[in-house]
């Protein structure tokens, strides 16, 4: 409650972080002005099933607006992603290659090289303005797909992985967004270059909350509500590039990332196995001088970059992997080909066997301790396994295509950021990067024999979100128990422990999960992080300290490092931390109101308002990168209590009460601010309730204080 000086009208505190066919229409950028050129709209959609579109022959959803793509343009019935995951799908959509080359496996845990040409970079370079338009967080700036986009719109609000849920931004705001920057576009003096917009929607993503009429209408299938919500959405950018006359000359590109299993074999969302309910796709292109058309060949996400480039008659860079689709866009036949896919999640976090294969033809290899063969063409949803004794052929094909497809390979950087784990976890993308050690795996390593474990976690998490904690927790402790490699059981229940602060249990449960996997580098901060909010900060120091020698480019991690030094009164050293961890991530609002914070404490100290000038800067980008930044408001109060603007406190305190009604230092702040106003009335609301909910936790020299300060209100 005090201050190093013993004054008491402010509290601030520094936040630790968790946790297209026929005729062929060639636009030459050599010969023609840009402005002949045709617009490009890419529309990824996430977590979408082909079978859910009408367009597809789904009969559970009529999905009016996509379906006027197709009517128009070319359908490809047998599309595949390569992973079963957001970022690394979409990586191989923009950047034209597979994991094997840009290194990009799994979600929050890789960043895209430097230096590798994407479609936007692409695209810009000829002339193009460039918009993205990014509905959740696996696919934020951090991770690198923003290359070449001089807008890269991802203003989704900033959550807690303690919640769960995390705060999507819904299809509705993505597109509005898109069409608001495409009427800027229109009143700009640049206004006849062509544009490339990137549009990602979150949604069907789980958890399935579509608004209403949805939630009535598919009330026993809430996943096809949010496809049907998506869809009527899209009808708003559609109409408005009709209105505007641009919707005949755009390029218009739609896909899914990757699809939702709903309990097809044993899986109930994505990410763990490769079977065609999470790797089938919808691809549709719909282009000026072609005609609609249907396209039964196997094909990829690859081939968008290269279909693109040859649209535009341009030469596609050397690199790319795919190839161009227009010759089947015109009525002709591609050649066979090997279509590599991968699921490495669980490898990368837990140490199980990876699952890599190719699609051929009709028939589809998965590879694993036990392998399955699969032909497509009778047994598209993967029944019945035709393996063999005559296995070799099959592996030394993927081997051979691994090794052809790994040529030039990038060097991906490992890039798990811990505030990024947090909120990856909401999305049910819970679990530590340790880099797996093994290379040789059994029967017993393969994901269908620990399938059984995978849906024990899955059942604790709706436990959990059901109300039932208690039972949840049972799982959880079991799952530790039998399986103490698997990491997703600590952090879950950690994050329960937290919610529910109970942290010297939660202590107790990271202490053992990091002596069991010492190499986890989440576990390992999620222990540090725990540590610093139990005010052993030597100890937080010293665990944090070996995270770093893991990994030393999460700017969440030296966040926290600054924390600790805020704590031990050392702001200078502070300071440093937080910078830090700004230069890897320029955005980061915590760490933003956390220098804010330090820059007042050292105002304070040192008698000198320079520093309030700062702190005030960094407070005010804190609320523009996260309007919900609680801790920026309760850091510009002080400011200007500092400063004598009592009324302008106020209402910085209150708008931090606004959005959290049981914030400690605002609550605090703001009843003294009101008896020093003289409202004793309204100091004593306000005074009572920081008693009521914080009483217990305070110093006892400062619950006297306290209760001096109510019983003058009274």
């Amino acid at each position: 409650m005090a201050n190093k000086k013993g004054k008491r009208f402010f509290l601030l505190t520094a936040i630790p972080t968790g946790s297209l066919l026929a005729f062929f229409i060639i636009f030459s950028p050599g010969l023609q002005a840009a402005a002949q050129r045709p617009n490009i709209l890419l529309i990824t959609i996430d977590t979408l099933r082909p079978d859910r579109l009408s367009c597809y022959g789904s009969t559970l959803v009529k999905t009016s607006n996509i379906d006027k793509l197709a009517l128009a343009g070319v359908v490809f019935n047998r599309a595949f992603a390569h992973n079963p995951l957001t970022l690394p799908s979409h990586a191989n959509i923009l950047l034209g290659t597979t994991p094997l080359q840009h290194g990009i496996h799994d979600n929050g845990l890789f960043r895209v090289p430097k230096g590798l040409t994407n479609l936007a970079v692409y695209l810009q370079k000829a002339g193009y303005r460039t918009g993205a338009f990014i509905g959740s967080f696996p696919l934020d700036a951090r991770f690198g797909l923003n290359a070449g986009f001089e807008v890269y719109d991802q203003s989704y609000p900033a959550g807690s992985g303690l919640e769960f849920i995390y705060p999507e931004r819904k299809a509705g705001t993505v597109i509005k967004a898109a069409i608001d920057w495409l009427k800027s576009l229109a009143n700009s003096p640049n206004s006849q270059r062509p544009w490339f917009l990137w549009l990602h929607c979150f949604d069907p993503h789980q958890p399935y909350e579509p608004p209403e009429p949805f939630t009535s209408q598919f009330k026993n299938d809430l996943y096809s509500g949010e496809v049907a919500y998506v869809d009527q959405e899209l009808g708003r950018l559609f109409d408005y590039l009709q209105e505007t006359s641009q919707w005949n000359p755009t390029i218009k590109i739609f896909t899914g990332d990757h699809g939702q299993s709903l309990g097809e074999h044993g899986e109930s969302t994505h990410g763990y196995f490769a079977y065609n309910s999470t790797l089938w796709v919808p691809l549709i292109i719909s282009c000026p001088g072609f005609q609609s058309r249907r396209v039964d060949d196997n094909v990829c996400h690859l081939d968008i970059f290269p279909t693109v480039c040859e649209l535009l008659a341009n030469s596609p860079p050397a690199y790319l992997q795919g190839e161009s689709l227009v010759k089947a866009m015109k009525g002709k036949k591609l050649l066979t080909r090997k279509i590599y896919f991968e699921s490495l999640y669980a490898y990368y976090r837990r140490g199980w066997a990876p699952v890599r294969g190719f699609i051929e033809g009709r028939k589809k290899f998965i590879d694993s301790p036990l392998p399955e063969l699969y032909d497509l063409e009778t047994d598209f949803n993967e029944t019945k396994n035709l393996i063999s004794p005559g296995l070799s052929q099959e592996k030394e094909k993927l081997t051979e295509l691994i090794k052809s497809l790994s040529r030039a390979a990038a060097e991906s950087r490992y890039y798990p950021d811990a505030q990024a784990k947090e909120k990856l976890a909401s999305l049910g993308y819970l679990g530590g990067y340790h880099r797996p050690a093994r290379t040789a795996f059994g029967a017993e390593d393969d994901l269908k024999t620990l399938l059984v474990f995978n849906n024990q976690f899955e059942q604790a998490q709706d436990l959990y979100f059901q109300g039932k904690a208690e039972e949840s927790e049972k799982l959880l402790k079991d799952l530790i128990t039998r399986r103490p490699e698997f990491d997703n059981p600590y952090l879950f229940l950690i994050s329960i422990y937290e919610r529910q602060n109970r942290l010297k249990e939660a202590e107790v449960v990271l202490q053992a999960g990091l002596a069991a996997n010492p190499g986890n580098y989440q576990l390992a901060v999620d222990y540090g992080r725990v540590l610093v909010s139990l005010g052993k900060d030597d100890l937080a120091l010293e665990v944090l300290s070996r995270a770093r020698e893991i990994i030393d480019w999460d700017p969440e991690l030296w966040n926290n490092l600054g924390v600790i030094y805020w704590n031990r009164g050392e702001l200078e050293e502070a300071i440093k931390m937080y910078e830090h961890s700004l230069l890897l991530f320029p955005k980061n609002p915590v760490a933003l109101a956390n220098l804010g914070a330090t820059e007042t404490s050292l105002a304070l100290k040192n008698k000198d308002n320079g520093w309030l000038i700062k702190a005030e800067e960094h407070f005010k980008k804190a609320i523009d990168y996260d309007a919900g930044q609680v801790a920026a408001y309760n850091g510009l109060g002080a400011i200007s209590r500092l400063t004598g603007r009592l009324d302008v406190a106020i209402s910085y305190w209150q708008k931090a009460l606004t959005l959290d009604p049981d914030y400690q230092q605002a609550l605090f702040n703001l009843g003294a601010a009101y008896f020093d106003q003289g409202d004793k009335n309204q100091a004593l609301i306000y005074l009572s309730r920081y008693k009521k909910l914080y009483y217990q936790t305070l110093p006892e020299g400062e619950k006297a204080e306290l209760d001096s300060l109510i019983e003058k209100c009274r």
